[in-house]
């Protein structure tokens, strides 16, 4: 018998045509679709439709739409999709017909469909193209939403949130290297470790590819959105700075019952502040400084634990809130100490981002009063010979022309591995007049064997011993002492760089940090919260440079 009709459409979803029995032409037909040799379902050929009048097809009622069983078919694979005649499996014209794989979401298919959009079109089909991309979209995020990598899982490890302004790249700052070494300090105390940015972006391979999973656009929008999207999946919620902490503290609390919250103040942002208002004059500063404070102090009371660096800093924190729950964790720094011979370096390095209002200051003060103050000291009262390295991205007009001027200073911009300049200098300084926490900057100097001469704001927080101790002073005479005495005394120097190699073995190894980490997330085994190594290093009392706080200038 004849068979009338024609596959109109295929498409992975479904499979569209008409079909009409020339024996019984006003009866419906009965098809079967069969998909690579394989029947998936039938349908009746019995939808009314207009153009089959138009051409005479009798009363037009021999449409048919079949959607294919489980949504589409398979995207990447070729299928060949057969129409048949119920009973004789006679085709329907126009059919079998095949769909090419879809390889992969290129340049082409994106062109194509950006063509495809851009077609100018009336607001009720432009309506209905976005109705359609955000229908995709959400059964996108929808499909992460339920990712195991974040969702808990029986029997799994548990899941710890960490939460930054940005996502951390190594050797960027101080804060991306401490937030690293605790991220993967808490891989190894057995946590899965997903980390979330308040900016949503970022390139996320190299943390992925160490195990962390990243929450991103456009999986996500916001971080209120991976909180409540993974309600109860997290057994921890570390929370980085006050930036993220004052923000999700509560939020955290709402849709994470039973995490543990732990709050990173990474440094105090308002003691920080106070001291450059104080160092600038500001009196709107110090306002702000008191309100950071008090959100601080705040966020730090609602929160389970507190980490700092700084030992300073947790006595401050410990005239407010509970000692018990306050933990200071190192970040993790190894030492690479230079093998360049002390003959062979000469002169001093200052390193900082001049991004950070603070290390801008410091270096001010090192070219207008450290400089002038060690020139005076050496013999004919030029510094010349003693070269100084200014390392740092960002550096301002004012600070560089400043800088420019001065004999023997090198402006060398921002230096991706800090080995090269510590190969070339016998010390770093830091004369940083105001700041918080623990310093990066010495903390890498002490690692690469080159001792550092700082102010007390500087050496802040780290409890250095003697003789390290020895290189700390309040005035630029103090710090040009010091500078002249280590880089002329190579027994000085060679003690001095001992001693700060032997410290951040002690103080700052993955050890020490993940027994501070087990204290701070209540986990056994933990290293009591007071525990410091005994450090002790060969030095005669006499090479040591006088106390440097005898002098009088002040700046």
């Amino acid at each position: 018998m004849a068979l009338r009709g024609y596959v109109d459409r295929l498409s992975r979803r479904q499979v569209i045509g008409w079909a009409r029995d020339a024996a019984a032409p006003d009866r419906p037909v009965a098809l079967v679709v069969v998909v690579d040799g394989h029947a998936v379902g039938r349908c009746l050929a019995e939808q009314p439709r207009d153009d089959l009048v138009a051409a005479g097809e009798g009363h037009g009622r021999h449409g048919f739409t079949f959607a294919f069983p489980h949504g589409a078919l398979p995207a990447l694979a070729s299928c060949t999709v057969s129409v048949r005649r119920e009973g004789d499996g006679a085709a329907v014209p126009g059919s079998p017909l095949t769909l090419d794989p879809i390889t992969t979401f290129d340049a082409d298919l994106r062109e194509w469909l950006s063509l495809i959009l851009a077609e100018p079109v009336d607001a009720a089909e432009r309506g209905r193209r976005l109705a359609f991309l955000l229908e995709e979209a959400q059964r996108l995020r929808r499909a992460e939403a339920a990712d195991p990598g974040v969702a808990p899982e029986p029997g799994a490890r548990p899941r710890a949130l960490v939460i930054d302004a940005t996502l951390p790249v190594d050797a960027r700052d101080a804060g991306a290297n401490a937030i690293l070494s605790h991220l993967r300090s808490l891989q190894r105390l057995g946590y899965a470790v997903t980390l979330a940015s308040v900016d949503m972006a970022g390139d996320a391979a190299a943390l992925e590819a160490g195990g962390v999973r990243c929450c991103l656009s456009p999986w996500y929008a916001t971080v209120e959105e991976v909180l409540r999207r993974h309600s109860g999946a997290f057994a921890l919620v570390y929370l980085h700075r006050i930036d993220t902490a004052g923000r999700y503290a509560q939020l955290v609390r709402d849709t994470q019952r039973g995490a543990r919250l732990v709050y990173s103040v990474a440094d105090l942002h308002h003691l920080r502040t106070a001291r450059q208002a104080k160092v600038e004059g500001r009196a709107d500063l110090a306002a702000y400084a008191e309100h950071v404070r008090v959100l601080e102090l705040s966020t730090a009371r609602v929160s389970d634990a507190v980490i700092t660096h700084s030992t300073h800093e947790a006595e401050m924190l410990a005239a407010h809130i509970p000692r018990e729950r306050i933990h200071v964790v190192p970040w993790a720094v190894a030492p690479c100490p230079t093998v360049v011979p002390f003959a062979a370096r000469r002169g001093m390095a200052f390193v900082g981002g001049f991004g950070h209002r603070p290390n801008v200051d410091a270096a001010l003060i090192l070219i207008e009063s450290v400089m002038p103050a060690l020139a005076a000291l050496r013999a004919g009262g030029s510094a010349a010979e003693l070269p100084c390295l200014l390392a740092g991205s960002g550096m301002p007009d004012r600070l560089a022309a400043q800088a420019a001027a001065w004999p023997g200073v090198e402006i060398l911009g921002r230096v991706p591995e800090l080995t090269t300049l510590f190969d070339r200098v016998r010390l770093s300084v830091a004369p940083l007049a105001y700041g918080a926490g623990v310093k990066g900057k010495v903390l890498d100097s002490l690692a690469a064997g080159i001792p550092c001469v700082c102010t007390p704001v500087a050496a802040e927080g780290l409890d250095l011993p003697e003789p390290l101790a020895g290189l700390v002073a309040d005035t630029p005479a103090g710090l040009a002492q010091a500078i002249l005495a280590l880089h002329e005394d190579e027994g000085l120097n060679r003690a001095c760089a001992a001693a700060g190699l032997a410290y951040i073995a002690a103080m700052n190894s993955a050890e020490r940090v993940d027994a501070r980490m087990r204290a701070a997330l209540d986990l056994p085994n933990a290293e009591p919260a007071n525990a410091v190594p005994e450090l002790s290093y060969p030095v005669a009392a006499d090479s040591l440079p006088t106390d440097r706080r005898q002098h009088s200038q002040t700046w």
